[in-house]
C-alpha cells in the first residue's frame, strides 16, 4: 500500500477577482497570491483537511489591504463595512455569512457556520448553514470571535474611495475630473495605453484546495460592491452562485469560486453551472468558454440587464501543487476589451 508521501494530491488555486488590476499595483496582487497559496500549502503538507487551507488562503487574501475582502473592504453607502464569505466541502456541506460586519476574517466564521452545522440541535432543529446581518455577528460573539469596530476594518485605500465615490453621488464636494471609477462596474482599459493607477476591482477572493487524500474544497469572500446597500448579500455568500464543488466519482473532483459582476451571477447560478459543464467536459477550457458565453453571457436575464457584466475577467491568479516549492502567479491581460478572457494550464498529478 503506497504512503501517504508517495501518493500527494495536495493542490491550492487563489484568485484576487474580476476587474481591472492596474499595472502599479501588480505585485503586490501577485505578492498575496503567493503568500495565501504558501500558507495554504503548509498546512496541507502537515496532513491539513482541503477545508483548513481553503480557510487559511482566504484569511492571507482577507488581511491583505489591496483586496476586497476582510480589511480593505469597499464600504457600505453609510461608510460600514459588510462582508460575505462561503465555504463548501466535497461532502456537500457548506457554511455561509452574508453581511457581516465586525469580523475581520468572515471565512473563519462561515467555516464555524459549517462546523456547527454538524452538530444535532434539541426540539429537532436543523443547524443553519447561512446566517446574515445581526445575526451572524450575534454567532460571532457566541463563537468567541473577536469583535472590530467598524473603523478599525477601514483601510485608508478604501476610505479614500468612498469619499470620492460620496462627492459623485452627491454627498460632497464635487470630485476632481476623472479622479475616479464607478464603483458599481467592472471596468476594463480599451488597450495598453490606458494604464491606470487604480485599480477597478470591486469583486470577491476565493481558493479551491484538494489536500493530500484527494478531497476538496472551495471558498470566497467579498466586501461586496462599493456604496452598495446596507444588507446586500452577494455571490460571495451563495452555494451554488459564487462557489461550488462537486465529487464526480472516486478519481475526478471538481471546484469552482467564479467572480464577477454578482446580481447577474446569482440570476445564473453560475457556479453550480460551470461545474456541471466541466465535469462532463473532454476539453476544459473550452466548458469554461461555453459557460460564460451561453451560462452566463448568453443568459436572457443578463442580455437583458440595464447593467454591464463580467465573469472572470482579467484576474490575478496562483496556484501551487505539492511537488514545487514556490506558487506559480499569472496575471491575465488583454491588449483590448475582450468579451471573454480565458487562460489556464493542466496540471498532471505525479506520484513524488
Amino acid at each position: 500500500m503506497p504512503s501517504l508521501d508517495e501518493y500527494d494530491y495536495s493542490a491550492v488555486f487563489v484568485h484576487v477577482g474580476a476587474g481591472y488590476h492596474s499595472k502599479p499595483n501588480e505585485p503586490t496582487h501577485l505578492r498575496a497570491c503567493g503568500d495565501a497559496c504558501k500558507a495554504a500549502m503548509v498546512l496541507l503538507k502537515n496532513g491539513g483537511s482541503a477545508a483548513d487551507a481553503v480557510e487559511m488562503a482566504v484569511r492571507v487574501l482577507e488581511d491583505a489591504e489591496i483586496t476586497n475582502s476582510g480589511y480593505g473592504s469597499n464600504l457600505s453607502l453609510d461608510g460600514t463595512v459588510e462582508c460575505d464569505a462561503v465555504i463548501m466541502e466535497g461532502s456537500g456541506l457548506s457554511g455561509a455569512v452574508g453581511a457581516i460586519s465586525h469580523v475581520q476574517n468572515p471565512i473563519s466564521l462561515a467555516r464555524a457556520v459549517l462546523e456547527n452545522s454538524r452538530k444535532p440541535m434539541s426540539l429537532k432543529r436543523v443547524p443553519p448553514t447561512l446566517l446574515v446581518g445581526e445575526g451572524a455577528t450575534i454567532f460571532a460573539k457566541e463563537q468567541n470571535f473577536p469583535i472590530v469596530d467598524n473603523d478599525k476594518l477601514i483601510s485608508p485605500s478604501a476610505h479614500a474611495r468612498w469619499e470620492r465615490w460620496r462627492a459623485e453621488l452627491g454627498y460632497g464636494k464635487p470630485p476632481e475630473a476623472g479622479s475616479s471609477i464607478a464603483p458599481a462596474e467592472v471596468q476594463i482599459p480599451d488597450g495598453p495605453g490606458e494604464d491606470r493607477e487604480e485599480d477597478a476591482v470591486t469583486d470577491t477572493v476565493g481558493a479551491v484546495c484538494v489536500d493530500r487524500w484527494g478531497q476538496i474544497a472551495a471558498g470566497s469572500s467579498s466586501g461586496g460592491i462599493g456604496m452598495k446597500h446596507r444588507g446586500r448579500v452577494g455571490p460571495a455568500a451563495l452555494v451554488g452562485v459564487g462557489t461550488w464543488v462537486k465529487v464526480i466519482d472516486d478519481d475526478i473532483v471538481v471546484g469552482v469560486t467564479a467572480s464577477g459582476t454578482g446580481e447577474h451571477m446569482n440570476n445564473t447560478l453560475i457556479a453550480s453551472r460551470c461545474v456541471d459543464r466541466l465535469a462532463n467536459a473532454d476539453d476544459d477550457l473550452q466548458a469554461l468558454k461555453d459557460c460564460i458565453e451561453q451560462d452566463f453571457l448568453g443568459a436572457p436575464v443578463v442580455k437583458s440587464a440595464i447593467t454591464a457584466s463580467a465573469l472572470g475577467v482579467l484576474a490575478a491568479l496562483a496556484s501551487m501543487v505539492s511537488w514545487q516549492a514556490e506558487p506559480e502567479l499569472i496575471m491575465s491581460r488583454n491588449k483590448r476589451t475582450p468579451k471573454v478572457a480565458l487562460g489556464g494550464k493542466v496540471l498532471p498529478f505525479r506520484p513524488r
